[in-house]
């Protein structure tokens, strides 16, 4: 953290001093470092990638915008009515937010009165708005040839919101799963899978060669310094008899964005999703819609393992080999549902509450999870931008609303 003041006679720079010296020491027990005070543009040397910047005065103002141009992203700004503080902060503000920074700004009208834990919490808060840029995702072969509205402009994509898609060929995948072998740390983490799980339906072998193939594809994750992954998964049945549902699941758990049928839009927004909230996220298709009850059903073969109460083992639903993944969401759980459209011009948002899991419905996906909206599910039929729904735990329409504002989505609620 740094305090930020303008010092024109003694008397002001006492006062700034004072608050630097009282508030750091607040902000060191929280495991803040305290960059100093900066007096002046010329007192910002170099920067800390994000900060915490304490407004203590007016004529601020350059100092702020000094600290952004080397590369040191102040993340909150505080503020209080004393000294000008307040003015400088909501023109650095301002400024801040025209070159593409995500800043907040939080007012308190005495310095004894600042919430560092507030202040702190909310830093770490906006500091995920730029997790999301520099992300790269691997589109591992093509697009399922049934999606034909679910594609991103990728040049738009890594502008607007630095994020960029790699092609990787699918025969790369296969060489890798054709080439793996499990070790017995393998074994062990395939025992607890099964161990962990409420039921189990298939056997050893499948489970095993699913497992191969999720090694094969946390290589090239790996390989190519990867944040999330989209799989044309339904070739590689096909290819090596067994699904990627399974392998998904487990890189979703471990916050490696994972979708399926090589879906570009929502695995974007699954990766939006999971880095703001800092959990797993979900894609699933909408597969039925209750207008009279206000509620969606979502399916898919491929849910975290770890985002609900249990699991259960089973086959891939339309193919009847491989693993498929079938998560129980705890019910009355609140999550969030969303979708970038495919021309990065908005985003489709909802929020609701989980009225059933685990159905066990014989003619849908494994994972099933019927939700019932706090807007209307009519209009999810007349707004929505294609097949697939992105999905996390909880509501995080708030930080949805403010990162699409930052990146220059419109936002489509429902």
């Amino acid at each position: 953290m740094y305090t930020a003041a303008s010092v024109l006679r003694p008397e002001i720079g006492e006062y700034a001093r004072k608050v630097h010296s009282e508030l750091s020491k607040a902000f060191i027990e929280r495991g803040v470092k305290d960059r100093g005070l900066l007096l002046g543009p010329d007192d910002v040397v170099e920067g800390e990638n994000f900060s915490i910047l304490l407004v203590a005065t007016g004529g601020t103002e350059v100092t702020t915008l000094r600290l952004y141009e080397v590369g040191d992203k102040p993340l909150v700004l505080v503020a209080t009515g004393l000294a000008n503080s307040l003015a400088a902060a909501l023109e650095s503000v301002a400024a801040l937010k025209s070159k593409g920074a995500a800043v907040e700004l939080l007012y308190f009208d005495d310095w004894t009165l600042v919430d560092v834990d507030e202040v702190v919490f909310k830093a770490l808060e906006v500091r995920r708005f730029y997790e999301v840029r520099g992300s790269r995702i691997g589109v591992l072969g093509e697009p399922s040839p049934w999606l034909v509205a679910s594609s991103v402009d990728r040049m738009k994509a890594r502008k607007m919101l630095g994020v960029n898609f790699i092609h990787i060929p699918l025969e790369e995948v296969v060489r890798k799963f054709e080439k793996k072998t499990l070790t017995k740390e393998d074994w062990k983490s395939i025992e607890k899978l099964i161990e962990e799980s409420e039921r189990v339906e298939i056997s050893k072998k499948s489970l095993s060669d699913a497992y191969r193939l999720y090694l094969a594809i946390k290589e090239i994750v790996e390989q190519y310094n990867l944040n999330g992954v989209t799989v044309r998964c339904f070739d590689l049945i096909k290819e090596l008899g067994t699904t990627a549902c399974l392998a998904l699941s487990l890189l979703n758990a471990e916050l490696v964005v994972a979708g399926c049928e090589g879906d570009e839009q929502t695995v974007l927004s699954m990766l939006v999703l999971s880095k703001l909230s800092g959990k797993p996220a979900w894609m699933g298709n909408p597969v039925r819609v209750d207008i009279s009850a206000n509620e969606i059903m979502l399916a898919h073969c491929t849910a975290p393992v770890n985002a609900g109460v249990g699991y259960r083992l089973k086959t891939h639903f339309e193919s009847g080999v491989g693993v498929g993944v079938d998560v129980v969401y705890e019910e009355k759980s609140k999550v969030t549902i969303a979708r970038i459209s495919g021309d990065l011009e908005k985003v489709l948002l909802a929020t609701g509450r989980v009225v059933k899991s685990g159905m066990e419905d014989a003619m849908h996906c494994r994972t099933q999870i019927r939700i019932r909206l706090d807007g209307n599910a009519k209009d999810l039929l007349s707004r929505s931008f294609g097949n697939h729904l992105a999905l996390v735990s909880g509501d995080i329409s708030d930080l949805i609303e403010r990162y699409a504002e930052l990146a220059g989505l419109k936002v489509v609620k429902v």
